[in-house]
């Protein structure tokens, strides 16, 4: 079975993230899988909306950090990058249905999405800390955007989960509630009854004011990303991880 599900359903289109036994982490594989079915959708002019939420009742644990071993992280910088660009030029409404892990990876990448929907259970963490690593995606900047310097600074720095509840009171989610792949889908029909042309071009230009900003924080990002990986703190720190997972 693929690992991302598409499914389609009267203009709204649904990616679903399928590695049950990583919780839905990403390798080079799904976030390629990712990145060309939000191409496609962005370029189908039968689809409205695109929805993204995780099998299992899991959204995504992130990284896989065991497919990166070795000669794995030669093949996960290419697709990773051009994924994240697919990404933020997704040109329609890109929601997300969140409940469970939202890790790293799983997110940062919310951050980019037009509304979420979010379940009070969600366990979203930015890890970086733990892992001796940077942010990525341009969440450094996202976060100090959406919160101002404090509370990104604290989230990014304490690598501390934060639930559902607390995630939609910081601002960041549109909805909290058991119900929230049901409002999901509602708000993306409702979305779908407004002109569409009009919602692309308004996007396009919202995403135009933090343009220049985002790209100098996904530069800034990736340059001290490459200074840490591989470091002393890292090595020490990805060992701790896969030694607690074990337990």
């Amino acid at each position: 079975m693929s690992k991302l599900l598409v499914e389609t359903n009267e203009g709204v289109r649904t990616l679903i993230f399928n590695r049950p036994e990583t919780k839905n982490a990403f390798d080079a594989e799904l976030w390629g899988l990712f990145r060309d079915a939000l191409n496609s959708a962005s370029d189908d002019s039968d689809i409205s909306s695109v929805v993204v939420t995780g099998s299992s009742n899991t959204f995504s644990s992130g990284v896989d950090l065991s497919s990166m071993m070795g000669d794995g992280g030669a093949e996960y910088e290419e697709p990773f990058e051009t994924c994240i660009d697919a990404l933020i030029n997704f040109k329609k409404p890109l929601i997300g249905a969140v409940e469970g892990a939202a890790v790293g990876g799983g997110a940062t990448i919310l951050l980019h999405f037009d509304a979420v929907f979010i379940s009070s259970n969600a366990k979203i963490k930015y890890p970086f800390s733990d892992l001796g690593l940077a942010p990525e995606v341009g969440s450094s900047f996202l976060l100090f955007q959406s919160l101002g310097y404090q509370q990104a600074a604290q989230l990014l720095f304490e690598s501390q989960p934060i639930d559902g509840n607390r995630y939609h009171e910081l601002g960041l989610a549109k909805y909290v509630g058991e119900d929230f792949l049901d409002k999901a889908y509602k708000y993306a029909h409702m979305l779908k009854e407004q002109s569409l042309s009009s919602i692309i071009e308004t996007k396009a230009i919202l995403k135009a004011f933090m343009q220049e900003d985002l790209a100098k924080s996904r530069s800034m990002e990736t340059a001290a990303m490459k200074k840490l990986f591989g470091s002393e703190d890292n090595i020490k720190a990805v060992e701790k991880f896969f030694a607690k997972n074990k337990k």
